[in-house]
């Protein structure tokens, strides 16, 4: 059916979604031209930053294999704040009371209550990790990347920047460029305790309890 006999239908939730595809075509237009002109300008802009800096760039990496090194480490993003480099279950419990994105199932709290932490508990943490905050240079593309440490072995997945971090791409500072990633701990925890799976544990040769 096209647009002419939807719209004869006379019907309001129609009329209503054509209007919007209207919409969304003419603000689809202005995008496109504003991609375009940037599409133009990036070249000139990185040109213009190359003969400033007196330097060469590392090419786009997009497609390509991406290995950054750097360290677990917190940060202070304005005066008088520090966020710790790792976050834990407590935290998730607490944010679930706003609701809304950070609810989480029932059986999580009841996980937590009775303390049903098996081996990923950390008695220096007294919970079980759950974010990671590190210096390294990530960009767009990375996220679900590993995270490896000195040994090679996986400790995190990548999957954000900080809020300070987004000019990344442009300019990266050891006081405020951190990247964030979920500790493997977590996973772990969550695939056997809440998601049941022992079974994936075991066929990845993690202990189970």
């Amino acid at each position: 059916m096209s647009l002419e006999e939807l719209s004869e239908l006379d019907n309001s939730l129609i009329n209503f979604a054509l209007k919007l595809n209207k919409q969304y075509k003419e603000l689809k237009h202005e995008n496109n031209k504003i991609n375009g002109a940037l599409s133009k300008l990036l070249p000139q802009f990185n040109e213009v930053k190359r003969e400033w800096k007196k330097t060469l760039f590392i090419p786009d990496a997009n497609g390509t294999l991406r290995l950054t090194y750097g360290y677990i480490k917190g940060y202070s993003p304005r005066d008088a704040i520090y966020a710790a480099p790792i976050t834990t279950l407590k935290g998730v419990i607490e944010k679930s009371y706003l609701g809304s994105e950070y609810a989480i199932p029932p059986k999580l709290k009841e996980l937590y209550e009775t303390k049903d932490f098996g081996r990923f508990y950390n008695p220096k943490l007294k919970s079980i990790p759950v974010g990671l905050l590190y210096n390294m240079d990530t960009t767009g593309g990375n996220s679900g990347s590993p995270i490896l440490d000195a040994n090679g072995k996986l400790v995190g997945v990548n999957f954000d920047r900080a809020y300070e971090a987004t000019i990344n791409d442009y300019a990266w500072n050891d006081a405020y460029s951190r990247s964030i990633g979920v500790d493997i701990r977590y996973v772990l925890w969550i695939t056997q305790k809440l998601g049941g799976a022992d079974f994936l544990l075991r066929e990845m040769g993690v202990e189970v309890e």
